[in-house]
């Protein structure tokens, strides 16, 4: 089932047509996708910047041209480092890397995506890009294979860490197995099925997984504004009592935005400050 798949189902569980998500999922990938409604789909940009994390699994001595055990094979050799060796080696691919971006990825090259010049066979130069992996954690290495979680920053690809890891043993490694757990700040373990989400809707239920607008962007500072500073900010409108509040609460440099907030906790706008323009009004929620 593809992003597109997953995001026509709710449409029609929930009989909702602004649906969107929040960044697709490897076509080999199980796990977490954000699914935003409504007003929700506006703040999509902000909530792609986040890091996430997974649980992927390797396969030692095989490498494939799409750098997964789905993709035909390049090279077969024997591993000839110990599992407890994989392991180690696997726990020093943290930090920032320049990296090859997999030639199977919906990045494009000369305003095509990558994939479908891989898959007419066309021979291209990949682009390199920083990409950050950290908080690796091995759950399990056997002769030939290792399991690890990975927390990565946007736009990093765990199978380009599978590529690095072949690389450090030897003997090269292709992706058999890969699970989103987090796509900050939401866990997998408060997502729900299609299937539970359907029996929620069926029973009349409020689903559980259902996260208030209000509370998507945790790391954001919030002010709450009402009277005037609230008709205003409604209408795409910074106050002169508000931009005292975003004056006094926004760090240049540290802070990602401001969340603006009525009294009883209803998201009403986003803001942010750019250079040369002050604070700008980025996003504006209709009730």
């Amino acid at each position: 089932m593809t992003s597109h798949d997953v995001v026509a189902r709710v449409r029609r569980i929930l009989g909702l047509k602004s649906v969107g998500h929040c960044g697709t999922l490897d076509p080999m990938a199980t796990g977490l996708m954000i699914l935003l409604l409504g007003e929700a789909t506006k703040v999509s940009p902000y909530l792609l910047e986040r890091d996430k994390a997974y649980v992927v699994k390797a396969q030692l001595g095989l490498t494939t041209d799409t750098l997964d055990t789905t993709g035909a094979t390049l090279e077969t050799k024997p591993v000839t480092v110990s599992a407890a060796e994989i392991g180690r080696l696997a726990l020093e691919i943290q930090g920032e890397f320049e990296l090859n971006v997999p030639k199977y990825s919906a990045v494009k090259v000369q305003g095509e995506k990558m994939y479908d010049k891989a898959r007419r066979g066309e021979d291209f130069e990949t682009p390199k890009k920083i990409m950050k992996f950290y908080d690796v954690q091995v759950l399990g290495t056997g002769a030939d294979w290792v399991e690890a979680s990975i927390k990565c920053s946007k736009g990093s690809y765990i199978r380009s860490w599978v590529e690095l890891l072949g690389q450090k043993t030897g003997s090269g490694a292709a992706m058999s197995a890969l699970r989103r757990t987090v796509s900050e700040p939401f866990l997998l373990e408060n997502a729900m099925t299609l299937e539970e989400l359907a029996e929620a809707v069926q029973k009349g239920e409020t689903p559980r997984a259902l996260t208030p607008l209000a509370s998507t962007l945790p790391h954001w500072k919030s002010a709450r504004v009402d009277g005037q500073s609230l008709s205003l900010i409604r209408n795409g409108q910074i106050s002169k009592d508000l931009k005292s509040v975003l004056i006094t609460l926004f760090k240049p440099g540290v802070d990602y935005g401001v969340k603006v907030l009525s009294r009883e906790g209803q998201l009403l706008a986003l803001i942010g400050l750019e250079e040369g323009q002050g604070f700008v009004v980025r996003r504006v929620f209709r009730s």
